[in-house]
């Protein structure tokens, strides 16, 4: 009875301290160069602006995001990170957890924040992403184990001379004739070219959060002479660990803490390198840096080094604060990989099977329980798996081809326990999380080209989780697949607001019923394409 009372009154308390944090955000198509020497190209802001508003709040207070969008195509936002416990229908995935937000129309996202971290929200439909729809969102904690003496934030995104549209059509020429990378992409820092200056004063300690907002490159983020205490990593504390450098892939977040200089008798630069070892370098273009200055005074010389550290990110080596290794129930397998349609295209996959949205949101069809627990009741192309409340799932995955993938959960961050080359047919080169540590919890993995990561989460969380690569054009390719996680509680527990209904009905689409709405197994009309062959077809 007292452990009731006791919980009872914290939540009070909470309710009582926590605010409203609205946004009014009118999604619009803004023309700009975004300061870079470059032609202005259209892309999609916010209130007819780059960059976007940064959004902060404070654990426990609700976020209200009112959305007016006036583009002439669907648009939703997705709150990156944000396990959406009972709303999985503000997701932001659309035709997975909702419909898409209808042109000329209003929507308002509205949950309460019970996490702390660094965040991110981001278009998800239509690759608007891409085209410049993304903004940093930090949660803070009071109660934040690391203390600071102040914080800085650097968001860093790619910024291409043509729009998504472009690129994905030079992609998807069955004739290979175009380059995708003949425009290649600017850097950005916190939306702008240059920059900032972060002014320390000496002795005190400073958090970094790091932001990576990309598309498609990878970035790395280092200080002269200054160490880099991680201490967060996708919105998840971790067990405090001292490096050189910090490499992130598109959709991760890092914070770190740096102590200052105990004197002002140097200035320093902090770097910004954008890169992949997965795109072709262009002399003088790509990879290409952004350097910034680290103040402590304006009297002082600059300290000088031709060496700038770069090292990938070691999960492995790496703890958060709490959990034990999760005990895994069952077990799947995603092979990452590629293959061709017969019109001669290639797409990105799991398993061969090249994902396509359904005609109804699988939210929708998990919430008619005739037919919920059945896969193919949400269509062939969605790749769906039913998961069982509380079940620990172990996936295991596998890039055979050229390409590296970012790997992003929506619902959950998982546990990284092991991972080393496909080709160590011995295991000599496995590296695995020690005996009784507390594996590193995040909700974006990068398995580079020919690796494999084995990574493990609790089904706790009912409702509907895409799982898709974070490289904007391999999403666009097909490389995504649903969870339909405990199928049988989410009639319990999801509620969907009559205004999610409302937005579906504008747009014409069905809110019960399998992926074309019936209320049987009979999905003709669904999409549907033949599994991918690794070869192209004979001309």
């Amino acid at each position: 009875m007292h452990l009731a009372i006791g919980a009872i009154f914290i939540a009070a308390i909470s309710f009582v301290y926590s605010k409203r944090v609205v946004h009014d955000w009118s999604i619009t198509y803004v023309t700009s160069n975004r300061g870079l020497n470059q032609t202005a190209r259209q892309g999609v802001g916010v209130n007819n602006q780059f960059p976007l508003p940064v959004v902060e709040a404070t654990i426990g207070d609700v976020l209200v995001l009112n959305v007016h969008n006036a583009l002439d195509q669907p648009t939703t936002l997705h709150s990156h990170g944000m396990f959406q416990r009972g709303t999985t229908y503000y997701d932001g995935a659309a035709m997975a957890t909702e419909c898409a937000i209808a042109p000329g129309s209003n929507f308002t996202y509205e949950f309460r924040l019970e996490q702390s971290g660094t965040y991110w929200i981001h278009g998800h439909k239509n690759s608007q992403n891409f085209d410049g729809l993304r903004t940093p969102f930090v949660i803070r904690d009071p109660d934040d184990p690391y203390k600071s003496d102040g914080e800085y934030l650097l968001a860093v995104e790619d910024w291409w001379p043509v729009n998504f549209n472009t690129t994905f059509a030079a992609l998807t020429d069955p004739a290979g004739q175009s380059n995708p990378f003949a425009s290649p992409p600017n850097l950005l820092v916190n939306g702008m070219p240059d920059a900032p200056v972060l002014d320390f004063e000496p002795g005190k300690t400073y958090r970094i959060r790091l932001v990576s907002m990309m598309s498609l490159p990878l970035f790395e983020f280092a200080i002269d002479d200054h160490d880099l205490q991680i201490i967060e990593v996708d919105g998840e504390i971790t067990k405090p660990k001292t490096v050189k450098v910090v490499r992130l892939a598109p959709a991760q977040r890092v914070s770190v803490l740096v102590k200052a200089k105990p004197s002002r008798k140097s200035n320093y630069f902090y770097h910004i390198t954008m890169f992949g070892d997965f795109l072709p370098p262009i002399p003088g273009v790509f990879p290409s840096k952004e350097d910034g200055i680290i103040g402590y005074s304006p009297k002082s010389p600059f300290y000088r080094t031709d060496v700038i550290a770069s090292e990938p990110f070691d999960e492995i080596s790496m703890e958060s604060i709490d959990g034990p290794e999760l005990v895994p129930d069952r077990g799947l397998y995603f092979n990452a990989t590629s293959g061709f349609l017969p019109d001669g295209v290639s797409y990105e996959s799991f398993n061969l099977v090249t994902f396509r949205e359904p005609n109804v949101p699988s939210l929708f069809t998990a919430l008619t329980e005739s037919i919920s627990l059945n896969p193919i009741a949400y269509g062939p192309q969605t790749n769906a798996h039913v998961l069982q409340l509380g079940e620990v799932i172990e996936m295991l995955f596998w890039s055979a081809t050229t390409l590296s993938h970012p790997l992003h959960l929506h619902g959950h961050t998982f546990q990284v326990i092991e991972r080393g080359p496909i080709n160590d047919t011995m295991g000599a080169a496995r590296r695995r999380v020690p005996e009784g540590a507390f594996p590193l919890k995040r909700d974006t993995i990068l398995v580079h080209s020919g690796e494999y990561v084995v990574v493990r989460f609790k089904a706790d969380n009912p409702g509907v989780w895409l799982m898709h690569c974070h490289f904007d054009w391999h999403m666009a390719l097909g490389l995504n697949m649903v969870f339909i996680e405990a199928p049988s509680e989410i009639p319990k527990r999801i509620k969907v607001p009559q205004s999610v209904k409302d937005q579906c009905k504008q747009l014409g689409i069905k809110t019960s019923g399998n992926v074309v709405g019936n209320q049987s197994y009979n999905y003709d009309g669904a999409p549907n394409l033949p599994h991918l062959a690794f070869d192209a077809p004979a001309a």
